[in-house]
């Protein structure tokens, strides 16, 4: 599922700039990549209720304009291992972390004719939740996600961004989770 997603990006990507080919010219076409540190508080519960619930992530992404101030983002976020000392049901240590695999739409609202911009955020990813040492210690699941946040572009092809986002996941030791991210994008 995951490299299905992820191909299945890629291939909007490249129909939407073949398709743009026809329509405008190869200036109007802005594809961005871009780096994130991005730090996660998770609502866990169920055999992980009393885990810590703070995560450090880096987040990857690639997208594309696809139409003026509004974009189409393929995202990969993978968090840092949490050591807990919380005991599991042998008594060991519980180790955790996860991976998100996101498309998300951003509309950007530019302020009073400045370089600054409001955006908000929608989509949904594919969250992969590794538990060790617990009962049934991975899961996946499929979380939808929201959020507001700024934009700063530097000049036409450097911006810096920070949003924060809503993901709720549904899952019993794993609910949702409330992020902010920083990063900067680069348009090519």
């Amino acid at each position: 599922m995951k490299k299905f997603l992820l191909l299945s990006g890629a291939a909007m990507l490249f129909s939407a700039n073949a398709q743009a080919m026809n329509h405008t010219n190869w200036s109007e076409i802005k594809p961005y990549i871009g780096a994130e540190y991005v730090y996660s508080k998770a609502k866990l519960g169920g055999s992980a209720g009393g885990m810590k619930d703070n995560f450090n992530s880096a987040k990857g992404d690639l997208g594309m304009e696809l139409y003026h101030n509004m974009y189409a983002e393929f995202s990969y976020q993978q968090s840092w291992q949490v050591k807990d000392k919380y005991a599991s049901p042998e008594g060991q240590s519980v180790k955790q972390r996860f991976a998100a695999y996101a498309m998300d739409l951003y509309g950007k609202f530019p302020i009073m004719c400045s370089n600054l911009g409001f955006l908000l955020t929608g989509g949904a990813a594919i969250y992969d939740v590794k538990q060790k040492n617990l009962p049934d210690d991975s899961f996946m699941r499929v979380g939808y996600r929201a959020g507001a946040g700024l934009q700063y572009d530097f000049n036409n092809h450097w911006s810096a961004r920070a949003i924060g986002r809503y993901s709720y996941v549904g899952a019993e030791r794993l609910n949702n989770f409330k992020e902010v991210a920083v990063g900067m994008l680069y348009r090519f």
